[in-house]
């Protein structure tokens, strides 16, 4: 299975003998069988006709819809929660005990997973930087202080300072000419906050669907609060992805030079800088093969895919909404 992404401004995706077919100035560029896709990724002004968007709905595969600086815009989906976990989802989202055992415990493994990476990095650094060894000590304070919180508001103050930390130590092992002092967002304003702004925004999605593919309602979270727009139990189970799969991605990306400042735009209105159109097409192909890099599941001791491992998470964390497990164990990074 495979995701389909379509970039190529005004490509339409159309449907025929079973296959997903995409055009660009009326002449075929790719026909892939349509049990072979996972979901669809339309960026810009990309299209899909009636049939390829039947089609999708019956197979249930889901379509996202993207600008072409990866902001996210909506999805299309047929799948629906399955009524026995809404019920225990809408139970539990009442449940303040719950709701911060979860909570903590996701925090926690999101803090420790930034600090196992940072300590890799300490480790591989022929000359090792004081700032880097004092911000890895202190995340472990922070990580010991989620522990203790009473509260999801406190809670979250704390993963707050733990990440502002974190991403400063992280800016100190990039190359030149790129840099990051701190995370910005809607929009980016420089070349690596946008290359980890898509990558969030890829994870989001890969994660959106796994949790309504298994029947989950992505709205009822536990970290996040439920909002309109905003599905929060998503945004909490890409918590522990974030440092493992996206910031490693990209300070691969950034170390090896696959890319360069001219694969940037020019800041925009807004300050906002994005991937060129043909350096998007790279990033995409990076990030399939990250999501098909095997590692070693820690609950399992199976070695599979990273993208089985978000499944089997989103598994893990039907057996905390059914009450077979107390607590969600979030996935953790080797050292």
């Amino acid at each position: 299975m495979t995701v389909l992404y379509v970039t190529e401004r005004e490509a339409c995706l159309k449907i025929k003998h079973q296959q997903f077919q995409v055009y660009h100035n009326s002449e075929l560029q790719l026909s892939i069988p349509v049990n072979r896709i996972s979901h669809i990724v339309l960026f810009g002004s990309c299209r899909l006709t009636h049939g390829a968007m039947s089609l999708a709905l019956r197979r249930q595969i889901p379509v996202m819809f993207l600008s072409y600086q990866g902001r996210y815009f909506g999805r299309l989906q047929g799948k629906i929660a399955e009524i026995d976990y809404l019920q225990q989802q809408v139970k539990n989202s009442l449940n303040p005990e719950f709701r911060l055992r979860q909570a903590k415990s996701i925090v926690a493994g999101k803090i420790l997973n930034e600090r196992t990476w940072l300590q890799r990095w300490y480790r591989s650094n022929k000359l090792p930087k004081p700032q880097l060894a004092e911000t890895i000590e202190k995340l472990a304070l922070w990580r010991e202080k989620v522990k203790e919180v009473e509260s999801i508001e406190v809670l979250l103050g704390y993963e707050g300072q733990a990440s502002r930390l974190y991403f400063q130590a992280l800016g100190s092992f990039l190359l030149e000419p790129f840099t990051l002092t701190k995370r910005t967002r809607r929009p980016p304003t420089d070349p690596v906050n946008s290359l980890l702004s898509l990558g969030y925004t890829l994870l989001f999605q890969q994660i959106h669907t796994l949790i309504q593919a298994v029947g989950l309602h992505p709205h009822f979270g536990n970290l996040h609060t439920p909002r309109p727009n905003h599905p929060a139990l998503v945004s909490d189970l890409m918590e522990e992805f974030r440092t493992p799969i996206v910031d490693s991605l990209v300070t691969y990306l950034v170390n090896s030079q696959i890319f360069h400042l001219e694969d940037f735009t020019s800041p925009d209105e807004r300050g906002g800088v994005y991937l060129q159109p043909k350096a998007l097409k790279t990033y995409l192909h990076h990030w399939q093969e990250k999501l098909h890099n095997q590692v070693t599941h820690p609950y399992t001791g199976v070695k599979v895919t990273n993208l089985r491992c978000f499944e089997l998470q989103v598994w893990e964390y039907i057996a905390c909404v059914i009450g077979e497990s107390e607590v969600y164990r979030p996935m953790l990074w080797k050292k």
